[in-house]
């Protein structure tokens, strides 16, 4: 009886969750990520592959870093990139993004560049964004996005998925630098 009634519960919710979340088709993003004009400099996209999260961790030696995982077909990634962009250029620490989405490299260094997030390190994913990528980087995690990891001066680190609190990551970043 229990059972019944909790995955009624269980998909009234996903009923739910699924009507309210916005999400984009490859084509639609396309459209949103129109070129810029060819005077600006294209940025380097980097290959996110298995392995890469330990790399990652090594390479910002004592100090705090944010890695932001998002898609161009993500309605609630894409709203919140423009802050990103903001956060960012305010320079209150290392920000690395890596875009998850299967798409061209164009449409995503297009967004980038658009979401003024092209000055941080930015990685796309190489391969099908699986639970062995995912595992990696956080064995509760189940793939869904926008999904920030924050890892502290110590190399404590804290998951959260959902928009960001741009106000607590900057107070975050400010109390471990």
């Amino acid at each position: 009886m229990t059972h019944m009634y909790i995955r009624k519960i269980l998909s009234l919710v996903l009923c739910v969750f699924l009507n309210s979340t916005v999400v984009f088709t490859a084509a639609q993003a396309q459209t949103i990520a129109k070129p810029l004009p060819a005077a600006v400099n294209p940025i380097a996209l980097r290959p996110y592959e298995e392995g890469d999260w330990k790399k990652l961790l090594s390479q910002r030696g004592n100090k705090p870093l944010v890695v932001h995982f998002w898609g161009v077909t993500c309605g609630p990634c894409l709203t919140e990139m423009s802050q990103w962009g903001k956060f960012v250029n305010q320079g209150e620490g290392q920000v690395i993004f890596v875009q998850v989405d299967e798409v061209s490299m164009d449409i995503t260094r297009n967004l980038a560049q658009k979401m003024h997030i092209d000055k941080a390190p930015n990685y796309v994913v190489r391969s099908k964004f699986d639970e062995f990528l995912r595992y990696e980087i956080d064995t509760k995690w189940t793939g869904e996005i926008p999904y920030t990891v924050t890892i502290d001066k110590n190399g404590l680190q804290k998951a959260y998925s959902g928009n960001t609190k741009f106000k607590e990551l900057q107070a975050w970043f400010r109390k471990n630098s």
